[in-house]
């Protein structure tokens, strides 16, 4: 689980090709099939400006601040 509760979704900037989509926890029920959508635009280029807002809060290099919002 992240520190701030949200998953971590996005590309590696690092690893060329591997993207991350985990740190759901229990949240993974709820988030599952809808970060499974966002993945899937991601992999193919299809994202839009809804999904980048999202995935812009769960990025992988975002700063993790805060408290977990969900709890």
């Amino acid at each position: 689980m992240t520190p701030d509760g949200s998953p971590v979704v996005g590309w590696n900037r690092e690893a060329k090709g591997l993207i991350h989509a985990t740190g759901m926890c229990g949240q993974g029920l709820m988030l599952g099939t809808g970060v499974g959508e966002i993945v899937s635009r991601l992999v193919t280029g299809a994202t839009t400006e809804s999904d980048e807002i999202i995935l812009n809060e769960f990025s992988p290099y975002r700063e993790f601040k805060g408290m977990e919002k969900l709890k």
